[in-house]
């Protein structure tokens, strides 16, 4: 991938660590696909958007779980819409408006292809990747990496320990993370006064 080349796809770092927010992978696939359609109509913020290409982007197929994914995004002021109360509209383009309750100068930017990658790394994937990046500072080329607790991962995400662990895995398979263990202190109160390790993450957006 060249950087030169690359279409960076801009969300929000609060939304994507949920600070104030409460949005899971699948409502975060959703919003972070309807940051693109907003890029692609010139940043207005009045855009349209079909059902089937919801479902082909974000892998999503259930109607009733992506309008519960619209609610959420609309209940916490990142989208308004008007939606008949018991179905999406299937035949015509869904008309959003994106609001912005957020720092426009505060957010994390992976190129266009990681959504386009949703098939193979999942949702959960999908947003470890943006997680792990908005840690990042790439002005800093002594530090590129991030090493953030599973316990705060879980706290933030909403993730299993188990889920953080297989996606983590399917993401460095992919070649599109490296993951490192690191002493980080003495724990007293581990087995035995074990020295405790977290894992640094890198990721390498020169690999989509």
């Amino acid at each position: 991938m060249s950087e030169e080349k690359a279409i960076w796809l801009q969300v929000p770092t609060e939304i994507v660590r949920n600070i104030g927010f409460n949005v899971d992978e699948k409502s975060f696939a959703i919003y972070a696909f309807l940051l693109f359609k907003k890029f692609k109509a010139f940043n207005n913020c009045k855009i349209d958007v079909s059902l089937k290409d919801i479902k082909v982007v974000t892998g999503i197929t259930d109607n009733r779980t992506i309008k519960k994914c619209f609610v959420n995004l609309h209940d916490q002021g990142l989208i308004k819409y008007e939606l008949d109360k018991d179905k999406l509209p299937i035949n015509k383009p869904l008309q959003i408006i994106m609001l912005e309750p957020y720092k426009s100068d505060y957010f994390t930017q992976i190129p266009l292809e990681l959504i386009k990658s949703i098939d193979r790394i999942g949702l959960i994937g999908f947003r470890l990747m943006y997680y792990y990046e908005s840690y990042i500072n790439r002005s800093n080329i002594t530090k590129l990496f991030c090493y953030p607790s599973y316990e705060t991962i879980q706290i933030d995400l909403g993730i299993s320990n188990f889920s953080v662990t297989k996606y983590n895995k399917l993401l460095a398979k992919e070649k599109l993370i490296t993951i490192t263990k690191h002493k980080a202190e003495y724990d007293p109160f581990g087995d035995g006064g074990l020295e405790k390790f977290n894992n640094h993450y890198t990721v390498n957006l020169d690999k989509l």
